[in-house]
Formats: C-alpha cells, structure tokens, sequence
C-alpha cells in the first residue's frame, strides 16, 4: 500500500537518508522542515507525517513546536525517538505510534503500512452515518432517518468525500481535483453552488425531514461553507 509520506525534522544528510529509506518502501515522499511544518501540511494533505526527533536535545519539546500543527491538519504521525530517550515517550502527546532510532526498516514498514490500512478502511466504508444520515456507497444512495435524498452524482461524490474525510481541512481547489479531475475548468465556484444545492433541497423540504432534523442537516452543510476553506 502506497501512501503519501511527509518527513520532518532538521534539514540535513539524516533526514535525506529517511527520506530516502521511506522511498524504499514504496511510498511517495517530500521532506520539510520544522519551521514549515504547518504549510506543508495543510497544502500537501499527506496520508502520514514520519517525524525524526533523534537530532534534538530535547525531544518533547522539538514535538511541541508541531504538535498543534500535526493535530490542526489532522494527519497521523509516527516519531522516531532515540533509543535513550525512550522514558520521554509517554509525554509526546498526539502521536499515533513510535519507532525506536536506531530502527529496523523492516519493522517501521509494517507500522506505516498499518496505520496506512487503518485509514483507508474508513474511507472505503460501505455504509456511512452521520447522525441521521446515512450514505450508502454501493447503493450510491443517501438517506436521512430513512427517507432517500435526491442527489446528483456530483452532489453525491461531494457529499461521499466530506463525509469520509471528517476532520480535515479541505479548500475549494482540493475538493474541485477530487471531485470534478484536475482537467476541469469550470472554477472553484462549481463547489459553492454545488454545496448550495445540497442545502436547497433541505429548505424545500425535499428530504421530508422535521423541523429538528431539518435544522441540523442544514448546520452540517453550512458548517463546511465557509469563504476560506471547507472542515467538517
């Protein structure tokens, strides 16, 4: 399983040698450093951070220059920590996982590819719940307490990417390549007006929803209408 790989540490022959090691195994990977941390990944939307604490002195508090970073963008990290500074880990806050420096390749694979797995899964699900709604991504149909929602397909494959990417910071010109291809010329937007739609249909009363259901379909929809960027 291939993934989109950051590493982050201190510019250097150690983090190219990572770098290097990680495309090894398959993944695609670009390097930053720690001062770059927060526009790298909030425009590069990796699947993973591969953070190298093993060249500070002090590891927790290298973590916490970007940790809010890592936790805002909502990417899963796996910091490498040397061997002894092992009794610090309990203390890194919001990582996902850990490998030991010196590290055996072999073993920081199988971590990457599991948490890699992991995420995929919940992005493949076949049936999602948001409260009262739920998407089935076979059916390719969506239901609110039962009732079936009108959508078109790009209504539905907007509304399907949302809901399986909960938490992220999502921008206009992100969502239109996922949604519409890289080809398209139609601009950003084709999101708003589509986004629109969906709340339209509630207004009109076409999801048959009650005023308390209604109310909260719309605050979903609206929550990720904001003028900068998308997050739900």
């Amino acid at each position: 399983m291939m993934g989109r790989i950051i590493v982050l540490g201190k510019k250097g022959d150690q983090l190219n040698q990572l770098k290097i090691n990680v495309e090894k195994l398959g993944h695609n990977v670009i390097t930053y450093d720690f001062d770059s941390t927060a526009e790298a990944l909030h425009t590069k939307r990796p699947d993973l951070a591969l953070v190298d604490l093993t060249i500070f002195k002090n590891i927790i508090d290298a973590w916490h220059q970007i940790r809010s970073d890592v936790e805002d963008s909502h990417t899963s990290a796996i910091v490498i920590v040397p061997h002894e500074r092992i009794r610090d880990i309990e203390l890194l806050k919001g990582i996902r996982d850990f490998i030991i420096y010196p590290y055996d390749l072999r073993e920081l694979d199988i971590r990457i590819r599991l948490i890699l797995a992991k995420q995929e899964s919940l992005s493949n699900q076949k049936v999602i719940r948001i409260g009262n709604i739920t998407i089935d991504t076979t059916r390719y149909e969506v239901t609110v307490d039962g009732w079936p929602v009108m959508l078109t397909l790009k209504e539905y494959e907007l509304l399907r990417y949302l809901a399986t990417h909960r938490g992220r910071v999502l921008t206009r010109e992100m969502l239109l390549d996922q949604i519409w291809g890289y080809d398209y010329y139609g601009g950003t937007r084709t999101v708003d007006v589509h986004i629109g739609r969906l709340r339209t249909k509630n207004r009109n009363r076409q999801l048959h929803l009650h005023k308390r259901q209604s109310e909260e379909w719309d605050t979903y929809l609206m929550n990720i209408q904001k003028v900068e960027v998308y997050t739900l």
